[in-house]
């Protein structure tokens, strides 16, 4: 039978940060992963996607070691901008603009856009280097069951692991949620996201823009050397039809959507697309056995919030966790789970109620909330505190 402390399932960018995080600390770690293992960062290429890391996340990043590394295929987001431009493709002229600086709260940028695959390549690259974790990859989890002083995990290749502890991080099908017999509130949102990277002809300024439309919003987000990534949000039937075009009209479509401001488009990846849905768990914990990201909360992109709350779900945790162990104490018992769920259910429900009916309001089409939205926008332009709250509670989140 093989021992530790924690047994992490899910190897993605939450997973490997928490177990970083950990093994700092003197804790002994599997972390199991259905999947395989990461590529090495210098020949992991640029995928579709990539992350606003806002306010605290850099912190939670740089204390894992790797954000020297990683600031170099990174680029902070110094402005950003919120537009209404429900009555597209109408001129922009009809279009109520937002726009938000870094320096309006004292400091140089809200956050930086990280490329996914090159972070994940980058947590997994210093969880090596650390003695006390072990890696199972392609190694899916099976079942587990609660035992004096611990729980027994089996996996699909490796049976009878003992641990004090099991995290889930194992993404919105979590099979250690369904084992744990923790119920979700889950529901489509009949939409999709496409993400893709290009290049333009025009600066983008350090400036991500988030366009609201009916179908969900458009954002596109800085990257270096005139390179932005991009999620655009349609309902499900018009983001598979828009697949489907031919490069060359796929990627006008693009450009007209940015509304001219970054020039000429090029594709640099080829356009994926993911269906979007609204899901939380009903609990974060049960007997040794701990949530995380999004086995606990799947959100909508609008607002780049998902990732952003999913490590500070890994910060809590990690700090609860270390402090129990470092006292003697049981790092899987009630009381210390319990101290985790206290500490993030305010959060969670609230950033995933918020997001959601975000959400709804920016993909409507009722005349109302057309209203509202635009009227909101204006309202914005005031300086006093709505405007600062706005900003620390949403941008610098």
């Amino acid at each position: 039978m093989k021992n530790c402390d924690t047994l992490i399932i899910g190897g993605g960018a939450p997973g490997l940060a928490l177990a970083i995080h950990l093994a700092k600390d003197g804790l002994n770690l599997i972390v199991a992963d259905a999947g395989a293992p990461p590529a090495p960062l210098s020949k992991t290429p640029l995928d579709s996607r990539t992350v606003a890391l806002m306010g605290g996340s850099i912190g939670i990043i740089e204390e894992t070691g790797i954000w020297p590394t990683l600031k170099k295929c990174a680029n902070p987001l110094s402005r950003m901008a919120v537009v209404d431009d429900s009555r597209y493709p109408a001129g922009s002229d009809q279009m109520v603009e937002q726009a938000f600086s870094a320096s309006e709260l004292g400091r140089t940028e809200f956050g930086w856009n990280v490329p996914l695959a090159q972070l994940r390549a980058a947590l997994f690259e210093a969880a090596k280097k650390q003695k006390n974790i072990a890696f199972f990859w392609n190694d899916a989890f099976q079942s587990a069951q609660e035992k004096t002083g611990g729980i027994t995990i089996h996996l699909a290749r490796t049976k009878n692991i003992s641990a004090r502890l099991l995290i889930g991080t194992d993404g919105r099908n979590s099979p250690v949620r369904e084992a744990a017999g923790i119920k979700a509130t889950r529901r489509p949102y009949g939409q999709k996201a496409i993400t893709c990277i290009f290049k333009h002809s025009r600066p983008h300024e350090d400036t991500s823009v988030e366009f609201h439309r009916t179908g969900g919003p458009f954002t596109f987000v800085p990257m270096p050397d005139k390179h932005c990534s991009v999620v655009w949000v349609e309902k499900s039937e018009d983001a598979d039809a828009f697949l489907r075009l031919p490069k060359q009209a796929f990627t006008k479509a693009l450009e007209d959507r940015t509304r001219g401001r970054l020039g000429k488009i090029e594709l640099v990846t080829p356009p994926s697309a993911w269906p979007l849905e609204y899901l939380r768990a009903e609990r974060l914990t049960a007997p040794r056995i701990a949530l995380a990201a999004e086995a606990a909360h799947v959100i909508s992109p609008i607002g780049a919030q998902g990732l952003n709350l999913s490590l500070r779900d890994i910060k809590t945790l990690a700090e609860i966790i270390s402090s129990a162990h470092a006292n003697g104490l049981d790092i899987g018992s009630h009381t210390t789970l319990a101290a985790y769920e206290r500490a993030r259910k305010g959060d969670v429900l609230t950033r995933s109620l918020t997001i959601d009916l975000a959400n709804q309001a920016v993909a409507s089409d009722t005349p109302a909330l057309r209203v509202m939205r635009r009227l909101t926008l204006r309202a914005l332009s005031l300086p006093g505190p709505w405007r600062q709250l706005v900003m620390k509670k949403g941008l610098a989140a």
